[in-house]
């Protein structure tokens, strides 16, 4: 009976913070309804989510990158409404959505790659604290989860707190993080194929440099993933 009362009072109580702060679509807006998480409906099923047609594309960007795979959830455009997916999770400490988004990922990529560990873009530590978390973290926690492996945030740093990318052009970009990364402990990944994990993959710069790094360490292999790819790279 108290079990029962217990039960109740619970529902009532969710009820009611449900009605004072409603749980809503990170993209649109809208109430989201019992069953839907972080996402409605109408925009899941709207998201210009990577549907292979972007294959010449995404070629070229291996070759550029030198990576053996590169798996990405969907194109990334910052005057479309699902830029705020990206927005929340790396501005409004959003840890949740991330890792959510990073499952949905995980899914997308299936365990027949052969990857062993799942590595973090690092933040700064100065950028780290000031933003709470670091999204590319939350992302790779849902993508390990989903591929069974191990996630290693510690075997790579940002030694250098380099300003925004936002805003610079290529040549900016890449003159800005060339030599912002480090290893501290390569002998932890010898031999591992490793998958390099961020939130948005634009002109590679930030990649490359990270994965400038990692082939540092004997008999690595490497492939990317991220949440959005930019239409034009």
């Amino acid at each position: 009976m108290i079990n029962r009362l217990g039960k109740i009072f619970l529902d009532y109580l969710r009820s009611g913070v449900g009605l004072l702060f409603p749980r809503v679509c990170v993209v649109c807006g809208d109430v989201l309804v019992r069953r839907e998480r972080f996402m409605c409906s109408g925009c899941l099923c709207r998201m210009p989510l990577n549907e292979g047609a972007d294959e010449g594309a995404d070629e070229r960007m291996k070759e550029v990158l030198d990576a053996e795979n590169l798996f990405w959830l969907f194109t990334y455009n910052r005057e479309s409404d699902f830029h705020q997916l990206i927005y929340a999770i790396k501005y409004k400490s959003r840890r949740e959505l991330g890792v959510w988004a990073g499952r949905m990922l995980g899914e997308r990529i299936g365990t027949g790659h052969g990857i062993d560990c799942v590595i973090p873009v690092p933040l700064h530590p100065a950028r780290e604290k000031e933003r709470g978390f670091n999204q590319s973290l939350a992302i790779g926690t849902g993508i390990a989860g989903v591929l069974g492996v191990k996630i290693v945030p510690d075997v790579l740093e940002r030694k250098e707190n380099t300003r925004s990318q936002t805003g610079l052009s290529r040549e900016e970009r890449a003159d800005n993080v060339m030599k912002a990364f480090r290893l501290t402990d390569p002998g932890r990944l010898r031999g591992c194929h490793v998958l390099l994990v961020d939130d948005v993959l634009t002109s590679g710069a930030t990649t490359k440099a990270c994965l400038a790094e990692l082939r540092k360490i004997e008999g690595v292999r490497c492939s990317v993933a991220c949440l959005g790819k930019a239409g034009k790279i």
